[in-house]
């Protein structure tokens, strides 16, 4: 009896499942770098299979604090189409980009990453120069496909 109450009782308290937890397709990021934390900022951007875009921005360097706002929006299906093709045609599934061993420090960056067929494709913030134009043509298909 008591185990059917515990049961129960974590059915009630467990959250139903949303949006969020559907597969993700790509996730961008961008920062402001390293700024005082009244001019620091960052952005972080999940575009799911589902088409439903999570789009975070936050002032200063907490992530999850009050000065951060969240906004939920349905993404165009076929730029997520032109995201998987673009992956494709980049050749990054077969050969990953590396980083480069001499980047900037402190500075602003952006960077992500994609799923396509069940690997995951990263997009490093500052990649290796042979990787640079693959790279940010995938970066510029993720932007393209935010509402």
């Amino acid at each position: 009896m008591f185990r059917r109450l515990v049961v129960a009782l974590m059915l009630l308290v467990s959250p139903p499942v949303q949006a969020d937890e559907a597969e993700v397709l790509a996730e961008y990021w961008q920062s402001s770098g390293s700024l005082p934390p009244q001019y620091a900022w960052s952005v972080s951007v999940s575009i799911h299979a589902d088409r439903v875009v999570i789009v975070k921005r936050c002032k200063g360097f907490d992530k999850n604090g009050p000065n951060c706002t969240t906004q939920r929006v349905t993404a165009d299906a076929a730029r997520l189409d032109a995201i998987r093709a673009v992956v494709a045609a980049s050749g990054l599934v077969e050969t990953p980009a590396r980083e480069a061993t001499d980047f900037p420090v402190g500075g602003g960056s952006s960077g992500g990453t994609v799923y396509y067929d069940g690997t995951k494709v990263v997009l490093p913030p500052f990649p290796a120069e042979p990787d640079v134009q693959r790279v940010g043509t995938v970066l510029a298909a993720i932007v393209s496909a935010l509402p």
